[in-house]
């Protein structure tokens, strides 16, 4: 194997000196203190003979931990071909990473007759950016067709954007409407992605009647899938001089759980909302781990809305993870600005894609119209060569 090391060794240990190397506060953050005093201080020749340890930080702790990741190959431990390719065990600590990418990954690292230079993590390239080139190098390497391989990583790109702008514009326009609707007639807010757990608690009985979908409809428990409008009782709270008691959709989970426990807070919560805030605390990780795995200087000069989109898109998952918590005017609030912020910089971001697309499809359409107008016209022809008795 490829970097096999020829003893026995602890990759942790490995990474851990890596980390005391060239990490936040390590002997090369020090090294770059002591030379910056030193030349403020007008004596930066007496730093001279140390001054060689820097270039050697920089060299040896990416060795460091490449040694490790081959170390934990050989332990088949599923993160060893990321770590190969230039990320750190804190920036993939916690992070829910696709299967298909780890067992790819592995497998061209673990090959010794595989070049897996294509592994390798470009300057400044985040994991976001990572996880997008990599599905497509991979239908390179396998296929040997390059274009294909963009296509597979354009198509992944693609899909993601669509549904990021679907999520954020919805978000937008449907929590706009509500809280317009909270300001003006006092009407109570619910959570953000809840519309159909409002139609399963309401319509239950319609639903139920259904053909075929009826024999297990009934059978499934509405809070289980919806939420427990009893569990969210828990969450009343004083309004308009009353006590007022939210459903399911409504209820402020944190004081569900608060007065009831977490497994009320569940029960209020249900499958479906349970699911979304699962789903958008998720993303939320996902964005900072990418953000701190950016180089921003770099990310910023080369694509400035794709740098923003990134930014805006953590942000917006994070106030959608809170007002699907605890939704109030605060926080569908901040998740509509930042769902209007994130939709416009995906437009930004994606202008181009977006122009070119519309232009193809132009053409497509004039083809395709040209076309049918052709068969028509050859239609009307025959038709009225069928129609003519002396033709």
């Amino acid at each position: 194997m490829t970097g096999k090391l020829n003893r026995v060794v602890n990759p942790q240990d490995l990474e851990q000196l890596a980390k005391l190397l060239d990490g936040r506060g390590g002997t090369g953050d020090k090294l770059d203190e002591a030379f910056t005093r030193a030349s403020a201080l007008g004596v930066s020749d007496k730093l001279s003979a140390i001054r060689p340890l820097r270039p050697w930080i920089s060299d040896t702790a990416p060795a460091l931990r490449r040694k490790a990741a081959y170390a934990r190959l050989e332990d088949g431990d599923p993160l060893a071909g990321l770590l190969l390719a230039g990320f750190t065990p804190e920036q993939l600590k916690n992070k829910d990473l696709p299967p298909d990418i780890l067992l790819v990954a592995n497998a061209a690292a673990a090959d010794d007759g595989v070049d897996d230079g294509w592994l390798k993590r470009k300057q400044g390239e985040s994991l976001d950016d990572w996880l997008v080139r990599i599905q497509g190098d991979a239908v390179t390497q396998l296929t040997g067709n390059e274009d294909l391989g963009k296509a597979v990583s354009t198509y992944v790109e693609g899909a993601a954007n669509l549904s990021a702008f679907f999520t954020s514009s919805t978000t937008a326009i449907l929590g706009g409407k509500s809280l317009i609707s909270y300001f003006k007639s006092s009407k109570v807010l619910n959570a953000p992605g809840t519309f159909t757990a409002r139609m399963i608690n309401g319509h239950w009985d319609k639903l139920s009647r259904i053909p075929r979908a009826g024999s297990w409809l009934t059978r499934v428990p509405t809070s289980a899938l919806a939420g427990s409008d009893e569990a969210a009782m828990l969450a009343g709270y004083m309004r308009k001089g009353a006590f007022y008691l939210p459903t399911a959709t409504e209820a402020n989970l944190l004081q569900v759980a608060r007065r009831g426990g977490l497994a009320n807070a569940a029960k209020a919560a249900g499958w479906m909302r349970g699911a979304g805030i699962v789903g958008s605390a998720g993303a939320t990780a996902w964005g900072v781990a990418n953000l701190a795995t950016m180089d921003h200087g770099k990310a910023w000069k080369e694509d400035k809305a794709k740098y923003l989109s990134n930014w805006t898109g953590t942000a917006f998952n994070a106030s959608l993870t809170a007002a699907m918590i605890a939704p109030n005017p605060v926080t569908v609030g901040l998740a509509v600005g930042t769902g209007v912020a994130y939709a416009g910089t995906l437009i930004w971001d994606n202008a181009d894609k977006i122009a070119d697309g519309a232009e193809k499809a132009a053409d497509w359409v004039g083809d395709k119209a040209e076309e049918a107008g052709e068969a028509i016209s050859d239609g009307a022809k025959k038709l009225g060569s069928a129609l003519n008795p002396f033709d």
